[in-house]
């Protein structure tokens, strides 16, 4: 078998043999003819002379010449192809197969179902082997695994005829890892390789470089699908909101083609609740906000789904588990209850709590309201912890009952909290007397403006928790309402001013007493003393300031449960209270499967399909709702062209301790010269210099 050469057009450099000996016959030395008196003891002697050191000279050229040629031979790379599969005849083979399980092979494209032709693909490839070749199986999914070591191709191919495609997104990286063990353990008289059966997706062949194959092994790429194939997706659902953005569902459009009315629609526990068409751009990104009615408390399950054919359905719809909580329960009490509600005092307090209190068709809300004259507030405040408010409303009063000063104070440190307002029909002495100990500010007595352009605030505490609403650029300015009447305080001992007025005088202040909180505010609940209740900045405020005091602050009114990726594992925080617990979790078809948490209280999950899971305890009691997504990365069908990520593959030499495999390579398929040449011509390098400076006679 003859030699070939790796870098075959660096022998080229041969020809620069010619140079030096074209440089020794132009330079070749003359004889000189001298006079001399005798020469009859010089002649033969001479002649040796001569003789010697033309031989030397002819010998120390072409050691030059060859050490020359070696070195052009080295960098040439020449090798010794050995036997390969079709070039051995009978020669056993090993293949090892890496296929490819990911989202992307569930879709349909030009050719058809990607996942059939893949198997059909797998088996025509396995039918090519001979009775004594042997394949193995690595399956990529999120995770790389072995499925079948070595074994005959038809024990491989029920492997694969019993597979599907998978949710998660390929890991061709750690398909390769694998299949480099494999080699490891084939047999050495065998010739292995690697074929790879994938779609091909940018998104699963990242970092290959990390993942080198021995230098030599046959590594063959059999493609499955288009280059490109158009897709929708919804990149994301969204049903919290923030401040800054509303509820929303996210819609990614990987195709080349404009979509002028894509319909979308959005179901919740089961029924259509909005249905929306939105124009999408080709390669284009959209978000689409979605408004929800009030909900009802307790868990419920959105679903955003796509009405429109591409070429992947998995990623055309997206899940997601919501939470209402339980409302922040609140006690006003109403110094003048009257018919008409808007002449009340805590009118607009409850306006801005929730709108439909007091009316026929109430709604679900995250405040549950409850009114009580002073009178009653010593009975609504007696009962157990469990069903008292978390927070009550006093306006301005006239006075309290022994009764109801008597219930306060021990109210307040197990936990309850109190929102004061001032008012004309506060008496100083008589506050002091009912909020000893629990006001964060002592009345002196109230002022009226000067003029008619009142009282406006001035320095607020935006960074503690009373007025984080306000924190953000644009979310309010609370230098506009006009305050008309004010009560002249003293802040007391512990207490906090949390804002001003512009003269100084104390607007808002709060106490901690025990485990409760209390916020004195200085100005009527109603507009009798100034405008704020009409303003935009009163209802975040309001709220904000009753859920911080019933210790629930920042708590959305809508919260999503944990979002899973479909085919990962995850682990969820259950918290020590279920330490070594055995849970039961069912799966979106109400298969369930029994996990066990760990002495912290977390418990490792892999939600198989996209769809809502329920996690209970062992006396069925729901502990986790929870949602899981097929991968965003999946909706993005563009392919490599086989020849480029072939190029992408990393190789390695053979790590063998095998001096004749260190000097010529640990190819299977060929044997390298380079090293031995390299050694060779670096010997005789030495050689040559220790002839080239030697004395002669």
């Amino acid at each position: 078998m003859p030699f070939l050469f790796t870098n075959a057009a660096l022998l080229a450099a041969l020809a620069g043999l010619g140079i030096p000996v074209l440089l020794h016959l132009l330079l070749k030395r003359k004889s000189q003819r001298l006079r001399f008196s005798t020469v009859r003891f010089f002649a033969k002697q001479d002649e040796q002379a001569s003789s010697k050191r033309k031989l030397r000279n002819l010998l120390l050229l072409l050691l030059r010449l060859l050490i020359f040629a070696l070195i052009v031979l080295a960098f040439a790379r020449p090798y010794l192809p050995l036997a390969t599969p079709n070039a051995a005849g009978g020669q056993r083979r090993q293949v090892v197969l890496v296929l490819d399980r990911s989202l992307s092979l569930q879709a349909t494209d030009t050719g058809g179902a990607r996942w059939p032709r893949l198997q059909a693909a797998a088996g025509k490839l396995l039918g090519t082997l001979k009775a004594d070749d042997q394949a193995a199986l690595v399956v990529c999914s999120e995770h790389a695994t072995i499925a079948s070591g070595f074994a005959s191709a038809q024990v491989v191919a029920k492997v694969i005829t019993d597979l599907g495609p998978g949710t998660g997104t390929a890991d061709l990286a750690g398909g390769f890892r694998e299949a480099a063990k494999l080699i490891a353990t084939a047999d050495p008289k065998a010739v292995p390789s690697v074929v790879v059966l994938s779609d091909l997706q940018r998104a699963s062949s990242q970092n290959l470089a990390t993942a080198p194959l021995p230098e030599g092994i046959d590594v063959q790429l059999l493609p499955i699908g288009d280059l490109a194939a158009p897709n929708l997706a919804v990149a994301d659902l969204n049903l919290e909101g923030t401040d800054e953005a509303l509820p929303h569902a996210v819609i990614g459009h990987h195709g080349d083609e404009e979509m002028p009315a894509l319909e979308t629609e959005l179901l919740l526990d089961g029924k259509s609740l909005l249905v929306k068409t939105v124009p999408l751009k080709a390669g284009a990104t959209t978000n689409l906000d979605l408004r929800l009615p009030a909900l009802k408390l307790g868990w419920h399950q959105a679903e955003f789904r796509l009405r429109a054919k591409d070429s992947l359905a998995a990623d055309d719809r997206r899940f997601q588990a919501v939470f209402v909580p339980q409302p922040v329960r609140v006690l006003l009490v109403e110094n003048r209850p009257r018919a008409r509600s808007f002449e009340e005092q805590t009118f607009f307090i409850a306006a801005a709590l929730d709108p439909t209190f007091g009316t026929t068709n109430p709604a679900p809300a995250r405040f549950a309201l409850s009114k009580a004259a002073p009178g009653d507030l010593a009975a609504r405040l007696g009962v157990p912890p469990t069903n008292r408010p978390a927070v009550v409303v006093i306006p301005a009063q006239a006075s309290l009952s022994a009764a109801a000063r008597a219930v306060l104070a021990p109210f307040v440190r197990d936990g309850g909290s109190l929102l004061l307002f001032g008012g004309a029909e506060h008496s100083p002495s008589d506050f002091n007397a009912s909020f000893a100990g629990l006001a964060p500010v002592v009345l002196k007595g109230d002022e009226k403006a000067e003029d008619e352009f009142g009282w406006h605030l001035g320095e607020v505490d935006k960074a503690g928790p009373l007025f984080a609403p306000f924190r953000p650029a644009n979310s309010g300015n609370l230098n506009l309402p006009t305050f008309t009447r004010r009560h002249t305080v003293a802040s007391v001992a512990q207490s906090s001013v949390n804002a001003r007025f512009e003269d100084g005088t104390p607007f808002v202040a709060s106490l901690s007493a025990g485990r409760g909180r209390v916020v004195f505010v200085n100005t009527a609940a109603d507009t009798a003393w100034g405008d704020w209740p009409k303003h935009r900045t009163y209802l975040p405020w309001l709220q904000n300031a009753v859920q911080w005091l019933a210790g629930r602050e920042g708590e959305p009114s809508l919260r999503a449960g944990a979002n899973l990726v479909a085919g990962a594992e995850e682990e969820l925080e259950l918290g020590v209270g279920f330490a070594n617990a055995r849970l039961t979790l069912t799966s979106p078809t109400g298969k369930p499967a029994v996990l066990t948490a760990n002495a912290q209280g977390r418990v490792a999950v892999t939600p198989s399909e996209p769809g809502f899971y329920l996690l209970t305890d062992a006396q069925g009691q729901e502990v986790r709702r929870f949602s899981a997504n097929v991968p965003t990365a999946e909706a993005d069908l563009a392919a490599w062209r086989p020849g480029d990520l072939q190029a992408q593959v990393a190789r390695t030499g053979n790590e063998q301790t095998n001096l004749t495999a260190g000097l010529f390579g640990g190819g299977r398929q060929h044997r390298e010269f380079w090293r031995v040449l390299l050694m060779v011509a670096l010997a005789l390098l030495f050689v040559e210099t220790l002839f080239a400076n030697r004395s002669y006679a």
